[in-house]
């Protein structure tokens, strides 16, 4: 049993009991001796009036030993508990201090210990909370601000369509911009909703051992139809048959964001190319194409939420797809890049990690 404050307490007091026992019987003994030493010499009353003095000075010095031992343990506990009372007041004004030592096996020490990591899990839990609000706040702020263009160019374009005077080309474009801010909205609430649910850990990914080839095949298939409309070919080389640590679900939308943002800012007419490169406890998934030329100032804001570059113009877009790829490959302990090749082509290069799962 370990020895704590209490029990050494108990231990002092067994002690000083035992102790005063042991006195009294040898007060007693000195007695008995010293009444058998006097032997004839002295007579009965005189040696009872010796035993009741010797007795009496027993009794004088137990009680003023039992009284000093009373005071001395009222004391040390008052103390003590001064002591816990200022402690308590530190950790209660967010500054947990330590007054009992830490090296002592103690029960205020262990106290000490274990109120100091409760207070610690609160404070841990309050500033995350703190960091849930400020972020929700970011978040439904930066939606209204992202809201209120296409909304308000709706109500424009409502407008126009009201009009009697429009001819049937104009009604025709003034409807085909209502649907692309229609559509607009729909990215924005859809891309939004992700983040949302990312950074919030509503969302938790679970990545686990599988094959590269069908997480890339199946972004392919949702994005080969908007890139043929554009005379775009999708070329898949590489190491495409290695195994990577990852949410199959969440890093097909990351392989989605990158070759949707390719075909948005690429060339008609030309090539995306897909290369997985097997690398020390990563692969590496490039997606390179020809297009808009990115400035190398602006590499690193390009994965910031709602950062579009100098060169996307007119080109849809809500600028949180590659916001996106970088959360998700955060979660997955990867990481994404960009660059240019040697011949000019544009480059994006996504790391996903081939160790081993959390649950392994």
């Amino acid at each position: 049993m370990k020895r704590g404050f209490l029990y050494q307490l108990r231990q002092d007091t067994d002690m000083m009991w035992k102790g005063g026992m042991g006195i009294m019987l040898i007060l007693l003994l000195l007695c008995l001796g010293v009444m058998g030493l006097a032997g004839e010499e002295v007579s009965f009353p005189d040696r009872a009036n010796l035993c009741i003095k010797l007795m009496a000075g027993y009794g004088i010095v137990t009680a003023v030993v039992w009284t000093g031992v009373y005071f001395a343990i009222v004391r040390s506990v008052r103390d003590t508990l001064y002591r816990f009372s200022d402690f308590l007041e530190c950790l209660t004004d967010g500054q947990p201090e330590t007054v009992f030592p830490v090296a002592e096996d103690t029960i205020l020490s262990r106290l000490q210990k274990q109120l100091i990591q409760l207070y610690d899990i609160l404070h841990f839990y309050e500033e995350r909370e703190k960091k849930i609000r400020r972020q929700l706040d970011e978040n439904i702020g930066d939606l209204v601000h992202q809201l209120n263009t296409p909304i308000t160019n709706i109500g424009i374009y409502a407008g126009f369509l009201e009009r009697d005077d429009l001819t049937a080309e104009e009604r025709k474009r003034f409807t085909k911009c209502l649907e692309e801010q229609a559509q607009k909205l729909s990215w924005l609430g859809d891309s939004f909703s992700k983040i949302s649910r990312l950074e919030m850990g509503i969302i938790r990914l679970k990545p686990e051992r599988q094959k590269l080839q069908p997480i890339i095949l199946h972004a392919v298939g949702q994005i080969t139809e908007k890139a043929r409309q554009k005379g775009i070919d999708v070329v898949l080389k590489g190491a495409v048959q290695e195994e990577v640590t990852a949410d199959g679900k969440w890093t097909a939308e990351a392989v989605f964001n990158m070759l949707d943002n390719a075909v948005k800012y690429g060339d008609e007419d030309s090539e995306i190319e897909i290369e997985a490169v097997n690398m020390t406890n990563y692969v590496g998934v490039a997606v390179r194409n020809r297009g808009t030329a990115i400035d190398e100032e602006e590499y690193h804001r390009l994965f910031k939420r709602f950062y579009r570059g100098k060169g996307s113009g007119m080109t849809e877009g809500s600028g949180l797809g590659l916001y996106i790829v970088r959360k998700i490959l955060e979660e997955e302990k990867g990481y994404v890049t960009v660059g240019k090749t040697h011949d000019g082509r544009t480059e994006f290069v996504m790391y996903l990690y081939q160790g081993a799962c959390k649950d392994e």
